[in-house]
């Protein structure tokens, strides 16, 4: 006769852990974690011993480069309309400009623009990171694992541009069409509504006419769709597909012989710029670079073969797993459509950037000439972790295993998730701070001396783009002022050209006029251009650029020499 098996007893405490949290505790989580990328970005607390100026995100935006472009053409209702399906270098983005004129209507006056483009370019992320965690929690049916999903979304180095940049976040408002498109691809599995097909096709094309690479959103759904096996889901799929194809043909047949390839690809034709092979090589190496190392805020530099290597083991780990665990059945329609997302948008990115070197592109920063093509990518990465992680289909699974009701969180789950967000957020601090530190000019000899640790230098880049942002911000009220007396004299931008020719003002590149910021006609009363001058000169003469008030008197400033954007002074120690 066998003895009885003894008992296994519990570890203290594993009762306390297992216990679900309550509502208040999930959304008090989900709180943090919406919270943490402001922590990361902006640094609102102060560590004890340390010099600290925190980077007020309100105070600190201030337009630049490709914002005049877009505030300009979307100043007025009639000029949105009447651009938009102009390209932008090689973006055809109809919903971006409408969004933009509805930014910059609400915003009331060019004084308070910077603001609400602020708080646009941070609030889209927010979006994205809770429409992943949803749609990520309703697919597998764990609430941990939407939480997580959350986090390795948003609390990143990689998403450090698109965030705080308002124009570089036209790849976040895309993404969001994406994930929105993959929403109603859910809801179809779960219910064949009969609005889910409109709204599923809508998303798909508002993705695209946000950025060029959201015309992924259509695939990326058919995909996930196909995968599902059932027929309704596969007819379903030629929907959002269809969408994205009629988008893309709208904007070629509207926009692309405006596209001045000369410009967009630095003097070259488009055939002369596009290079599949270029852009396989270069997918290969931003998998491992960007979306691995740079997710941990790391920096590394591969060559093509080690890139290649790497991302073949990455994607060959997981696709010899799923085979082992139930062949081509076993892979989920959410980590295939997520894998699916990123070699497609890198692909295309990469494709028609092939002439450069990878070395000119590989660098997450916030002055580069592409650091936010990483977004998109970002969010599929995230889609196929949380997949794989959910683990394979189960055997004979071909349809939906979407529970209607996921099971709660446990705390252990809640703390784990916490635990991520901790060392996401110690990871990536030191790269934000050292990409906010490189984003003004280099100091000078006396300023080394001045401030000659790391603290006391991010000390210094926060008050220098304060000074910076109030400057710009002077400018824009002024423009503000010589609207208003414009408009009582009853003059368009067509006088002022011609009293003043280009107007300048703060962080403008020379393409650009700031005339074109103006709430004015194109033509209006005809008056003497000294009578003009006379008018408007006052508002917008130039300023000259804040000088900080630490410097000796005999110092030059700002610096001859301002940085330039490279992957090797950006992301210098």
């Amino acid at each position: 006769m066998s003895e009885p098996r003894p008992k296994r007893v519990a570890p203290a405490g594993a009762g306390w852990l297992a216990r679900p949290v309550g509502r208040a505790g999930r959304i008090g989580l989900a709180l943090v974690i919406l919270a943490a990328p402001a922590v990361l970005f902006f640094a609102p607390f102060k560590i004890p011993g340390t010099a600290h100026v925190a980077r007020d995100p309100l105070s600190i935006y201030r337009l630049y480069s490709d914002d005049f472009a877009y505030v300009g053409a979307s100043r007025t209702l009639a000029r949105t309309a009447s651009n938009l399906f102009v390209p932008h270098n090689t973006h055809v983005v109809p919903a971006w400009r409408v969004v933009t004129w509805a930014l910059v209507a609400w915003s009331g006056r060019l004084a308070n623009l910077p603001e609400t483009l602020a708080e646009a370019a941070f609030g889209i992320l927010l979006a994205v990171m809770i429409l992943m965690g949803r749609l990520v929690a309703r697919e597998t049916g764990r609430p941990a694992i939407g939480l997580a999903a959350m986090v390795a979304v948003g609390v990143t180095s990689v998403m450090a541009s698109p965030a705080c940049w308002y124009s570089a976040g036209q790849t976040l408002w895309a993404a969001f069409g994406v994930l929105a498109t993959l929403w109603y691809a859910q809801c179809w599995r779960r219910s064949a509504a009969a609005a889910t097909l409109p709204a599923m096709a809508l998303s798909a094309m508002f993705a695209g006419w946000c950025w060029t690479i959201g015309h992924m959103a259509g695939p990326v759904a058919a995909v996930y769709l196909w995968l599902d096996g059932r027929r309704r889901c596969r007819w379903a799929a030629a929907v959002p597909f269809g969408a994205s194809v009629l988008a893309a043909l709208i904007s070629v047949a509207l926009g692309a012989s405006k596209v001045d390839s000369s410009v967009s690809f630095h003097g070259r034709t488009t055939k002369e710029a596009v290079k599949p092979l270029e852009g396989l090589l270069h997918t290969g190496q931003a998998i491992p670079e960007n979306l691995v190392l740079g997710n941990l805020g790391m920096k590394a530099q591969t060559t093509a073969a080690q890139g290649l290597t790497l991302t073949a083991l990455l994607v060959g780990t997981w696709g010899i797993g799923r085979r082992r665990r139930g062949g081509l059945a076993a892979f989920a329609p959410l980590e295939v459509a997520g894998l699916a997302l990123v070699f497609g948008s890198y692909l295309v990115e990469w494709t028609v950037r092939g002439y450069m070197p990878f070395r000119y592109l590989r660098t997450v920063n916030l002055g580069m000439i592409v650091p936010w093509y990483d977004a998109v990518p970002q969010v599929g990465a995230v889609l196929f972790a949380a997949g794989w992680l959910a683990g394979p289909r189960g055997q004979g699974d071909a349809g939906l295993r979407v529970p209607r009701r996921p099971p709660r969180l446990s705390r252990l789950e809640a703390l784990s998730v916490l635990g991520l967000l901790g060392i996401l957020l110690t990871l990536n601090q030191p790269r934000v701070d050292r990409l906010w530190r490189n984003w003004v000019p280099p100091p000078l000899p006396v300023e080394k001396r001045m401030f000659p640790i790391q603290s006391m230098q991010s000390m210094r880049a926060h008050i220098l783009l304060l000074d910076r942002a109030a400057w710009q911000r002077r400018f824009l009220g002024r423009l503000d002022l010589a609207q208003e007396a414009a408009s009582r004299m009853g003059i368009g931008l067509a006088s002022i050209r011609q009293a003043f020719g280009r107007i300048d003002a703060p962080e403008l590149p020379d393409v650009y006029d700031a005339a074109l910021l103006l709430d004015l006609p194109q033509e209006g009363k005809e008056l003497d251009p000294d009578q003009v001058r006379r008018a408007l000169a006052p508002y917008v003469q130039a300023e000259p650029p804040p000088r900080p008030s630490w410097l000796p008197p005999g110092e030059a400033w700002p610096p001859p020499d301002m940085p330039h954007w490279s992957e090797t002074d950006v992301d210098a120690p």
